[in-house]
């Protein structure tokens, strides 16, 4: 066992080094002519055997079958002959004569023409001469029939006692040799049909074969396959999967050091020398990519040849990486100048914003006083109307004052972006509500499933402190309805604030006047901004007496 083991390693060992000196793509020629000759000599022998077939079908079809029916309808008139005959001792009968007298004069001629003529492949010899035999001795029947309707040839014989005697002895005599008849026409028969079934025997047994053939080609095929397969497995496959897990490790970054001692001639061995260039050239291009990494921008890059197009990528990523630092040290210079520079003017704005806050409201508080004691001075003097005027100036002190206050609060809107928190939302939401003046009236609806958001909470707070109260203040409906919801997808949540008020535009105007309403637009644009800050974004949908709309975005 032993033995014919280690015979077989050095037979495949020898099987191996003979097709690894062979090149590729004359072993995979040699494979293909292989099989196709395969195929074309299966190929030949299944036509044969086909056509041999359909040689036995045409003749069967065309010989045998027909010769079988013509000699039972050969024997069919013969015999016919014969009940004519019995039928016509006993009754007077016309139409039976004719019909006797047609057999005799063309029916049996023809039939007998034909059957000769379908007999004479070599195959029906012995037939055709058992029908000539037959024909022989169906001249004497014939004989005896003519004689018999001459005898019964009128009405009178029928009463003539003697001549019906002689009509029944010729009767039985046409009977005898009709007897004879059938004895050799069903050997006949019987020898045709013997022949259909050793043709039909012959035809399966090809398409036996065939069936036989068709299996032992796809065996040889899926073995030749095989055997392909297997050395393709051992010569091509196996090395080119050593080569692919080296090129993974290098395609990974594992720079390993690869030796091929390979003695191929064919296209695999000059796959090993290319890999082998490859790593040494990849393990040269670390070292340079590692000292350009650490700075060293003055290193020189080995290119393996005129067109080795990565050594020259990493020389032009080495200039480049030297002129950016450069430009990336102007520019960081330049940048720190532009943010102390930023710096400044934003502190100079917020100085600016506060002191003018500031000169303006004392201005608006002093006219507000003398206001008030103009009014006080004046008692009862002034009339309705102007009372009416001085109450408008003093409501008007007022709204300046306010929007003074929102101008500044507007200049430090989301400046707070940077202390963030996970917060519940629907928290803010009731805080806020808290704070509200709600009618009896008021119907207030918030979504129980609120989320969790990040964020600053005074910005939070502040964002849902002036859509929801410009909601309830602003919403005149005789039922007032306010609804909180939300909406997420994977980016964002969208958060809803809706009323069955009057409505507003799109710019944050309000519909009504303004003398009418406690509203004033900068609130709006102060929740803008903080969203717009965080990165979101702000719309309304809005109709007139139809209730508004207010959407904001909340990024995750």
């Amino acid at each position: 066992m032993r033995i014919g083991k280690f015979i077989k390693l050095i037979m495949l060992q020898f099987l191996t080094n003979r097709i690894n000196k062979m090149k590729i793509g004359a072993r995979t020629a040699i494979s293909y002519i292989v099989v196709m000759l395969a195929v074309l000599a299966f190929t030949t022998v299944s036509i044969l055997l086909l056509q041999d077939g359909k040689n036995i079908d045409l003749k069967i079809e065309r010989s045998i079958s027909p010769a079988i029916s013509a000699i039972k309808e050969y024997q069919f008139l013969i015999e016919e002959t014969g009940r004519l005959c019995a039928d016509l001792s006993i009754q007077q009968n016309d139409a039976k004569k004719t019909q006797l007298k047609k057999i005799h004069e063309s029916l049996y001629n023809q039939q007998k023409v034909t059957l000769m003529g379908l007999c004479e492949g070599p195959e029906l010899a012995d037939a055709k001469k058992r029908i000539i035999r037959a024909d022989k001795m169906f001249e004497l029947t014939l004989k005896l029939e003519k004689e018999f309707l001459s005898i019964l040839g009128s009405d009178q014989a029928y009463l003539d006692a003697g001549k019906m005697e002689q009509a029944q002895k010729l009767k039985d005599s046409i009977a005898q040799e009709i007897g004879k008849l059938r004895l050799v026409l069903g050997e006949t028969s019987l020898q045709a049909i013997s022949l259909f079934n050793e043709f039909h025997a012959k035809k399966n047994a090809n398409y036996k074969n065939l069936s036989y053939l068709m299996v032992m080609m796809i065996a040889v095929i899926m073995l030749l396959a095989a055997v392909a397969m297997f050395i393709t497995k051992i010569t091509i496959i196996k090395p080119i999967k050593e080569l692919s897990a080296i090129l993974d490790e290098v395609g990974e970054g594992k720079i390993i050091h690869f030796q091929t001692n390979t003695s191929r001639e064919d296209e695999i061995g000059d796959m090993h020398n290319s890999v082998q260039k490859v790593v040494k050239g990849f393990k040269n291009k670390e070292q340079v990519a590692n000292a350009i990494g650490k700075g060293d921008y003055a290193i020189k890059v080995p290119l393996l040849s005129r067109g080795d197009r990565l050594g020259k990528a990493l020389s032009i990523m080495r200039d480049n990486l030297k002129l950016s630092k450069e430009i990336e040290t102007k520019n960081v210079k330049s940048l720190e100048a532009k943010i102390i520079t930023l710096i400044k003017k934003n502190k100079e704005l917020d100085q600016f914003a506060y002191i003018t806050n500031h000169d303006l409201k004392s201005p608006l508080r002093v006219i507000n006083k003398i206001t008030e004691r103009i009014e006080e001075d004046m008692g009862e003097e002034h009339s309705p109307e102007s009372k009416k005027h001085f109450q408008m100036l003093g409501e008007k002190a007022h709204r300046m004052e306010a929007n003074l206050n929102l101008v500044l609060q507007y200049s430090k809107a989301g400046k707070t972006t940077e202390n963030q928190e996970k917060i519940l939302s629907k928290n803010i939401v009731y805080e806020v509500l808290e704070t509200c003046k709600l009618s009896r009236k008021m119907s207030i609806l918030v979504d129980d499933s609120l989320p969790y958001v990040t964020a600053n909470k005074d910005d939070l707070y502040k964002v849902f402190n002036i859509f929801i109260s410009n909601a309830i203040n602003h919403n005149l409906a005789a039922e007032p309805v306010v609804n909180i919801s939300y909406n997420e997808n994977s980016d964002k949540i969208t958060f809803c604030i809706a009323d069955n008020g009057s409505g507003i535009s799109e710019e944050f105007q309000t519909i009504e006047r303004r003398d009418e309403a406690e509203y004033i637009g900068t609130g709006l644009a102060i929740g803008k901004k903080i969203i717009e800050e965080y990165g979101g974004k702000v719309w309304v949908k809005s109709e007139q007496n139809k209730g508004a709309k207010f959407y904001f975005e909340w990024p995750l």
